[in-house]
């Protein structure tokens, strides 16, 4: 009779001890999962890869509207899809690279700062936010684990570049025939795209009655203002052979922003007009296959890494003079970024 009370008590607290344990989750402090071995770590299935990008444009288009309280709103909202912003020093830890710089900083400093004393992670941490989302993805009849690192700006510097300047045109021509505005993105090799083409008419028509692309002007001056962001993206795939993530793709893309305001205009033998227009134009420009997750795991698996990148962006205005040719980063890993100033 006692050897049965004892064994129902015994199952009882079995029970009670189980609906406990039931309602306390355990939790997992972020630096236990940078020190994990990756093969431990848990990765949603349920991240998006697209929304993440999205979100983090509007929050690149808040900066350069210096919209900080939308910044941070968008911030927020990138946590609930997933996504966390790091340092430059968790992505190493992450990844694994270490840039042949590591091995002398003072020369890779010389030609960039009078300091070369500057902590490693400087550029990176003052200029550039990088953030990480992971995911389980199927290619080919296999289930992969990959991580997504994006680099994008924080404030002027190593992926935000802007400026202003005038320009003035003092010759006849036909108002439809002076290209005001041009932007050309190039891309791999000789290969470029046309943006975006204005020509004077294009921007002032609307404001001066009877304005036609025939119209002939004897001068015209122009003040630009211009600022080109650049979003890195580097994917990377567990790679089983050697526990450890490797870099399979890379990508980039630019977001330009024009704002054109004609000051000065004078029709030949005609009237002079001031303060005629302001008008702004952006765009977003994405690399090839920008974002292509099946690129990275096809290229991971025979040990290499897919690249697809812009490489610059050339402004210019009022019959092809230069405002400016802004060179992208485009960086093939994203320890990179943390080295650039």
């Amino acid at each position: 009779m006692k050897k049965e009370k004892f064994f129902s008590n015994f199952v009882c607290l079995i029970i009670v001890c189980s609906m406990i344990l039931s309602t306390h989750p355990v939790t997992v402090k972020a630096a236990d999962i940078y020190t994990a071995a990756p093969s431990e770590e848990e990765i949603s299935s349920l991240a998006d890869f697209d929304a993440v990008d999205e979100l983090i444009e509007q929050r690149v288009n808040a900066l350069t509207e210096n919209d900080m309280n939308k910044y941070r709103k968008i911030s927020e909202e990138l946590k609930e899809h997933g996504c966390e912003d790091i340092s430059a020093k968790e992505v190493q830890q992450l990844t694994g690279n270490t840039p042949n710089d590591l091995l002398n900083p003072q020369s890779l400093y010389q030609n960039r700062t009078s300091n070369p004393g500057i902590s490693l992670y400087s550029a990176a941490s003052t200029n550039v936010t990088f953030s990480k989302v992971m995911k389980k993805v199927k290619y080919k009849g296999k289930t992969y684990k990959v991580m997504k690192i994006t680099a994008s700006p924080t404030g002027a510097g190593t992926l935000f570049k802007t400026g202003s300047v005038a320009k003035r045109y003092n010759r006849p021509i036909a108002a439809g025939t002076l290209n005001v505005l041009k932007i050309i993105v190039k891309k791999v090799g000789t290969e470029s795209k046309l943006v975006k083409a204005l020509s004077l008419f294009d921007t002032v028509n609307s404001a001066i009655k009877g304005f036609e692309k025939t119209t002939k002007v004897q001068g015209v001056e122009a003040n630009y203002t211009w600022a080109v962001d650049e979003i890195c993206s580097f994917i990377y795939v567990y790679d089983k052979r050697v526990k450890n993530y490797a870099i399979g793709a890379s990508y980039n893309k630019a977001h330009y922003v024009v704002t054109v305001n004609i000051p000065y205009l004078k029709i030949k033998n005609g009237k002079k007009y001031s303060d005629i227009s302001q008008n702004k134009y952006q765009g977003w420009v994405k690399a090839a296959n920008y974002g292509k997750i099946s690129k990275a795991i096809s290229y991971m698996k025979q040990g290499q890494s897919y690249n697809s990148w812009l490489y610059n962006v050339e402004i210019s205005g009022c019959k092809g003079q230069n405002i400016h040719n802004v060179y992208l980063a485009h960086p093939s890993t994203a320890m990179q970024l943390g080295y650039w100033n």
